[in-house]
């Protein structure tokens, strides 16, 4: 269709200005441009219809499983292992200083045994056996650390707490350095630990001076896997359940500490004593061993409730065990500053990064808490059956009287059984008593020899000096006199001889013993003297009353002797 222009315009204009005019209207058709020209013809396809079809599934082959193949063991560098805290070896030392501690008595219950002597204190009073019986602990005591930690690469302290003992490279140490990081423990250990100390807070390894020097550092072991607790969804302990599950763990712990305290014997004084040493070690021993195989005791497994730490993984040996070493303390201040904690912590839990939740201990929990209480019965069982025991012949009372002993008050007082009033005789008219025949005092023939010092002493250890020379019955009876005026030959040698015989309160010889001592020894002294260390060995059947010991010191240069008696009385 050609253009339609208005009547009016009749001139010319570009197609330009025509788009300016804004009065004028352009009318085309759809086969024409606004201009009259024809548009191309275009083909129009028919549009066709995909339907949407999933890729095809590539055929299925069974799955195949290969063994796996077990990795190469290469040397790790220092880099990759994690130094041992200096808390982890501080609990570890303690673990090895208690086994110090058995290996001194037993050192020196060898040592009684091939001096025969009676007592640790009698054995010390010369310094060569003094001396001998520390180097021989000493000795002991380095063997064991070099011999574990080049074989097992870690002692039983460091087992305990997940420490091994490697070279910087990565590799086991070997024996050379083992031995050169102990043997400097002479240095490191001086001073109250104050230069290992100082080694090892300006160390980027923590290594004290041995360990430099060896070229060792303690690393602390990755825990074997064991199920954590969610701490995002279990609760804390209340401090009112803590209460009444230490409540129950404290009599259970008190019966086992009075269980092995009726298993001292005053006729072994050494075992005694280390018996009763040993009473403090068992208290933290009984909550330790719980938490660290258990994670929870009977007390706290009757509640219900475990010990973690901070981040939900069951204690380990060094958490546990500085856990409990401020339970004597926390008695004291812990508990009640636990209701004052956000995290319900006593002193204990605090060193220790730990926590206790309310949560049911699993199936073996229960199992080592029911083995660990029926341990402390059998041990109380045979305490209280012991007839030796302290409190049957310090007091003569039974176990279950003699807890009036450890309760405030006045103590019982040992009861002495009267004698019965034969028929046909008033009560309290004595009946005349027959003399008693003493045994004459062995004649002293040297002029020199003297008595300088006396006094009796009881024990298990000999450190009550009884001057009144008063025991009861159960007593251990201990004498030290000191001689002097010895004569000395010609290498300086004072070479003497003891004697001991004991009289009961009727006359009869309870004791006999010659060469009680018989000692040889270098004395540099203007006027030469010696100290002697007796133990008086009565029956149990012992009666009371006044006994009668004769002392009988032989100078074996001057073939001279010296005698002299001592009376002390059993009550």
């Amino acid at each position: 269709m050609p253009l339609n222009w208005d009547d009016d315009d009749e001139e010319e204009l570009t197609e330009i200005e025509f788009k300016k005019r804004s009065s004028r209207a352009v009318v085309h058709d759809e086969t024409t441009t606004p201009f009259g020209e024809p548009l191309p013809v275009q083909r129009r396809e028919p549009v066709k219809e995909v339907l949407y079809q999933p890729p095809p599934t590539p055929p299925q082959t069974p799955l195949i499983l290969k063994e796996p193949r077990a990795p190469a063991v290469r040397p790790q560098p220092a880099g990759t292992f994690a130094p041992a805290p200096t808390r982890d070896r501080f609990a570890a030392f303690l673990v090895d200083s208690l086994i110090g501690f058995y290996v001194y008595f037993l050192v020196g219950f060898g040592l009684l045994k091939f001096f025969s002597m009676p007592t640790l204190v009698a054995l010390h009073q010369g310094r060569g056996r003094f001396g001998m019986h520390v180097l021989g602990t000493l000795s002991v005591m380095f063997f064991y650390y070099v011999g574990m930690e080049s074989v097992f690469g870690a002692t039983l302290g460091k087992l305990f707490c997940r420490l091994r003992v490697i070279e910087e490279n990565g590799q086991s140490a070997s024996l050379g350095n083992v031995f050169i990081r102990n043997f400097l423990r002479v240095v490191d250990y001086p001073l109250f630990f104050l230069i290992a100390v100082i080694a090892m807070e300006s160390s980027p390894l923590n290594q004290r001076l041995g360990d430099r020097a060896a070229k060792t550092i303690v690393i602390k072991k990755t825990r074997r896997y064991l199920p954590a607790v969610d701490l995002a969804h279990t609760p804390l302990a209340s401090t009112l359940s803590r209460l009444f599950a230490e409540g129950l763990d404290l009599m259970l712990s008190l019966l086992l500490i009075y269980g092995v305290f009726l298993l001292a014997r005053p006729g072994r004084p050494l075992l005694s004593y280390v018996i009763l040493l040993s009473i403090p070690i068992v208290f933290i021993a009984y909550y330790t061993l719980l938490e660290l195989l258990t994670g929870t005791t009977p007390g706290k497994a009757l509640f219900k409730r475990q010990v973690v730490l901070d981040h939900g993984e069951p204690p380990d040996g060094t958490s546990a065990l500085l856990r409990n070493l401020f339970r004597p303390f926390d008695y004291l201040l812990g508990y009640p500053l636990m209701t004052l904690s956000r995290r319900k912590q006593r002193l204990g839990d605090m060193a220790a990064d730990t926590l206790v939740v309310a949560k049911a201990p699993h199936q073996k929990a229960w199992m080592g808490c029911f083995i660990a209480a029926a341990i402390v019965l059998v041990i109380a069982y045979f305490g209280f059956h012991n007839p030796d025991n302290l409190i049957r012949r310090q007091y003569g009372l039974g176990p279950i009287e003699g807890l009036k002993i450890f309760l405030p008050g006045p103590r019982p007082q040992v009861l002495n059984t009267p004698p019965t009033t034969p028929p046909g005789k008033a009560p309290g008219v004595k009946p005349a008593e027959a003399p008693k025949i003493l045994t004459p005092l062995p004649a002293t023939t040297s002029d020199k020899l003297n008595l300088v010092e006396f006094y009796f002493a009881t024990g298990p250890a000999p450190g009550q000096i009884r001057k009144d020379g008063t025991f009861r019955s159960g007593d251990l009876v201990f004498v030290f006199f000191k001689v002097q005026g010895l004569q000395l030959n010609e290498q300086q040698e004072a070479s003497i001889r003891e004697d001991l015989q004991v009289e009961d309160p009727e006359g009869k010889i309870l004791v006999s013993q010659p060469n009680v001592v018989e000692l040889t020894k270098v004395v540099k002294e203007d006027n030469p003297s010696m100290l002697f260390a007796n133990q008086i060995k009565l029956p149990r059947e012992a009666p009371v009353g006044q006994y009668r010991a004769v002392f009988t010191v032989h100078d074996k240069v001057a073939e001279t002797q010296f005698s002299f008696e001592k009376s002390f009385d059993l009550q």
